[in-house]
């Protein structure tokens, strides 16, 4: 790769770089584009998270909650808490904390003897 392509990539990557404040459009526009990108919701939030480190969690849950019809039963504060948990806990803490959620989805239990 000459220093041309070089400088062109870093360029374009310049976004994730350490310290780097983006317009409030501009990450937006990212936030959705990997939300439609990645179609699980661990690995969406994760990518989000891990991308823009420099924004408030409580700005990131609003963002990916335009963009993810998967998250209309929760809460930002449950969103808030779900990017908490990939950060902390990895996919056991979020799916931990998933299951936590007052307004989540309940799978079906086939198991008749046992109460919800």
């Amino acid at each position: 790769m000459d220093d041309a392509a070089r400088d062109e990539q870093a360029d374009g990557l310049a976004w994730l770089q350490p310290g780097h404040r983006a317009a409030p459009a501009e990450a937006l526009r990212r936030i959705q584009v990997l939300c439609a990108a990645w179609p699980d919701l661990h690995a969406a939030l994760f990518v989000v998270l891990a991308t823009h480190q420099e924004l408030p969690r409580e700005v990131l849950a609003a963002a990916a909650k335009q963009f993810r019809p998967d998250l209309d039963p929760y809460s930002r504060e449950d969103v808030v808490s779900l990017l908490t948990a990939i950060w902390n806990g990895g996919k056991s803490g979020f799916d931990a904390v998933l299951r936590t959620r007052a307004n989540s989805p309940k799978k079906g239990n086939n198991l008749s003897w046992v109460k919800e």
